[in-house]
């Protein structure tokens, strides 16, 4: 993830910057940053750390938390403590939940702030599960990006000229785009974003005035095909996006959709659903929750042989490309929300 990711989202730089003013020891309200895996959760939260000097830590989980040495680094820490990636605090297995009770525990009894991030799906299965919401009463999510932001942060990390190359059919505005729209749940207060439709007018207005509809500027083309090849997500979109600069040129034509006709078993599904909350996790930690009843092999090697995970030395984790269908077909699968 690109560090000008951190500018992306505005308006929740201000929410959290106005939780950390608000704050005082007698009074700490913590933070939950939530958003989908490559969407930009970890440079937004790192921005914060030139800001505050001294009064801030950034202290990431990069794998899972087996015992409670964190907590001591939690102790240590200075008054503000951003933590990341809290969904390594548990296992989804009989006795998988103690690190996060710990957490929890000291969440509750601190004077320090606590700036927590954490994978969406394994977001939405605690609040279910373990009700952490009420622990963190402000609630912060990364909502998806459009075109133009997704343009804008691409292009930046250029020095030199792209060129775009029109290739396939030239288009006019789309009529009716998607996009997310965040709002209140009635009672635990948290914050939930939904799809919602956006609807441009301007084509409508040319045709009613007689005038002829603009064609999109193919760069234009270009970033409205990946943002909805991507659905928003900064770290999808860059991920297809290298897959098509060749030598500093784009066609129109190469920014397609790859994503794959997914059908699998219902224990190749949930193991999938583990990789997708947990974002990245190593061979190890996914056998202690899958045993005694499934073998991970084979199924890992299925996934891989779809095209569907990844594995290096940091551990398992979905392949960018393939993070839209996985999410789609795990939803159609009533297996997140």
């Amino acid at each position: 993830m690109d560090a000008g990711d951190a500018a992306l989202f505005p308006e929740e730089q201000t929410r959290l910057e106005e939780a950390i003013a608000s704050f005082s020891p007698e009074h700490p309200a913590h933070v939950a940053v939530v958003s989908e895996y490559l969407a930009g959760r970890t440079p937004f939260v790192q921005a914060l750390i030139p800001r505050y000097g001294d009064r801030i830590a950034f202290m990431p989980l990069y794998s899972v938390a087996h015992d409670r040495g964190f907590l001591d680094d939690l102790r240590r820490g200075p008054e503000i403590i951003v933590l990341g990636d809290c969904q390594n605090l548990f296992l989804r297995r009989i006795g998988g939940f103690e690190q996060l009770d710990a957490f929890l525990a000291f969440a509750a009894r601190t004077d320090r702030m606590l700036i927590t991030t954490w994978n969406l799906h394994a977001w939405n299965y605690l609040v279910q599960a373990r009700s952490i919401g009420a622990c963190f009463p402000v609630q912060i999510a990364l909502p998806r990006l459009g075109a133009g932001a997704i343009k804008t942060t691409i292009l930046s990390g250029y020095t030199r000229e792209i060129r775009f190359v029109e290739d396939a059919p030239s288009r006019t505005p789309v009529l009716l785009s998607l996009g997310e729209k965040e709002f209140t749940l009635p009672f635990d207060g948290g914050t939930t974003a939904v799809p919602w439709p956006y609807i441009n007018l301007a084509p409508l207005r040319a045709r009613l005035s007689g005038r002829k509809e603009e064609k999109v500027a193919v760069e234009d083309l270009v970033f409205e095909r990946l943002a909805r090849i991507a659905r928003g997500n900064i770290g999808v979109a860059r991920a297809v996006w290298e897959r098509c600069v060749d030598r500093d040129e784009v066609r129109v034509s190469t920014i397609q959709d790859a994503s794959p006709d997914i059908k699998l078993t219902v224990d190749e599904s949930f193991i999938l659903l583990i990789i997708l909350s947990m974002e990245r996790i190593s061979r190890t930690d996914l056998g202690r929750i899958l045993a005694p009843e499934i073998d991970p092999a084979p199924n890992l090697f299925r996934l891989k042989s779809l095209g569907l995970i990844g594995e290096e030395r940091q551990g398992i984790a979905i392949l960018p490309g393939a993070l839209v269908a996985v999410t789609d077909y795990l939803k159609k699968m009533r297996m997140v929300w």
